[in-house]
């Protein structure tokens, strides 16, 4: 009977502590939290991942309008440099949308424009194409196409300057795209938005406008 009823008292012993085992809740929320916590934080920074791009898009978006209207006015093709050039060529109007540029306008006044792009984008990663087109359609709207090498650099990007196409610059229908590698990589939960070598993504922002009657500076035969 002795030993029945340590066996008894053993048993109950076990059951008293297996129910407050059960009662208790501490530790629960750390528990709760190391099983869910990972997929919510990858989840998080997979949002921030995609987030990035888009702010991305929207700044180059907003640099295309500020750089078409120095097309739409006429300002980059007359205005004189401070290096003396009469008109922006192809590095001018990229400089002139990296760091602003400063000169003197076809009436004679001076301007001084500060760089259209936002410090978040670099402009060693900034393309610029400009086209003229003869007709407000679309098929002269794709993004240019990127040439690499077997190492992932760059070799052509079949871009090009050309806001008159001959003649007088005015009343042309012109197409700006700017052109933008976005450093990435793949993201959390398997996110991968690149879509150039090197884990770049090409980010496009496109202005199509028909540029206003402005007047040529007089040191030019034709703007």
């Amino acid at each position: 009977m002795s030993y029945l009823r340590r066996i008894v008292s053993a048993g109950n012993v076990a059951r008293r502590f297996g129910r407050k085992l059960s009662e208790d809740r501490g530790g629960t929320a750390a528990l709760e939290f190391a099983l869910v916590g990972p997929a919510l934080i990858a989840l998080l920074l997979a949002i921030l991942y995609t987030m990035l791009i888009y702010l991305a898009q929207q700044m180059l978006e907003t640099t295309a309008q500020s750089a078409g209207r120095l097309l739409l006015t006429g300002a980059a093709q007359t205005t004189t440099l401070a290096n003396g050039r009469v008109g922006m060529n192809a590095a001018d109007f990229k400089d002139a949308i990296c760091n602003g540029y400063a000169g003197t306008a076809a009436n004679g006044q001076a301007v001084r424009v500060a760089s259209l792009m936002p410090p978040m984008l670099t402009c060693s990663r900034l393309t610029v194409n400009v086209t003229t087109a003869n007709a407000y359609t679309t098929g002269g709207l794709a993004a240019p196409n990127f040439i690499y090498d077997s190492n992932g650099n760059v070799t052509s990007t079949g871009t090009g300057y050309s806001p008159q196409s001959g003649g007088s610059g005015k009343g042309k229908i012109v197409v700006l795209q700017l052109i933008y590698l976005w450093p990435t990589g793949k993201g959390p939960l398997g996110v991968n938005l690149a879509n150039q070598p090197n884990s770049n993504r090409k980010l496009v922002a496109t202005s199509v406008f028909t540029t206003e009657d402005f007047s040529c500076n007089a040191a030019q035969a034709s703007c």
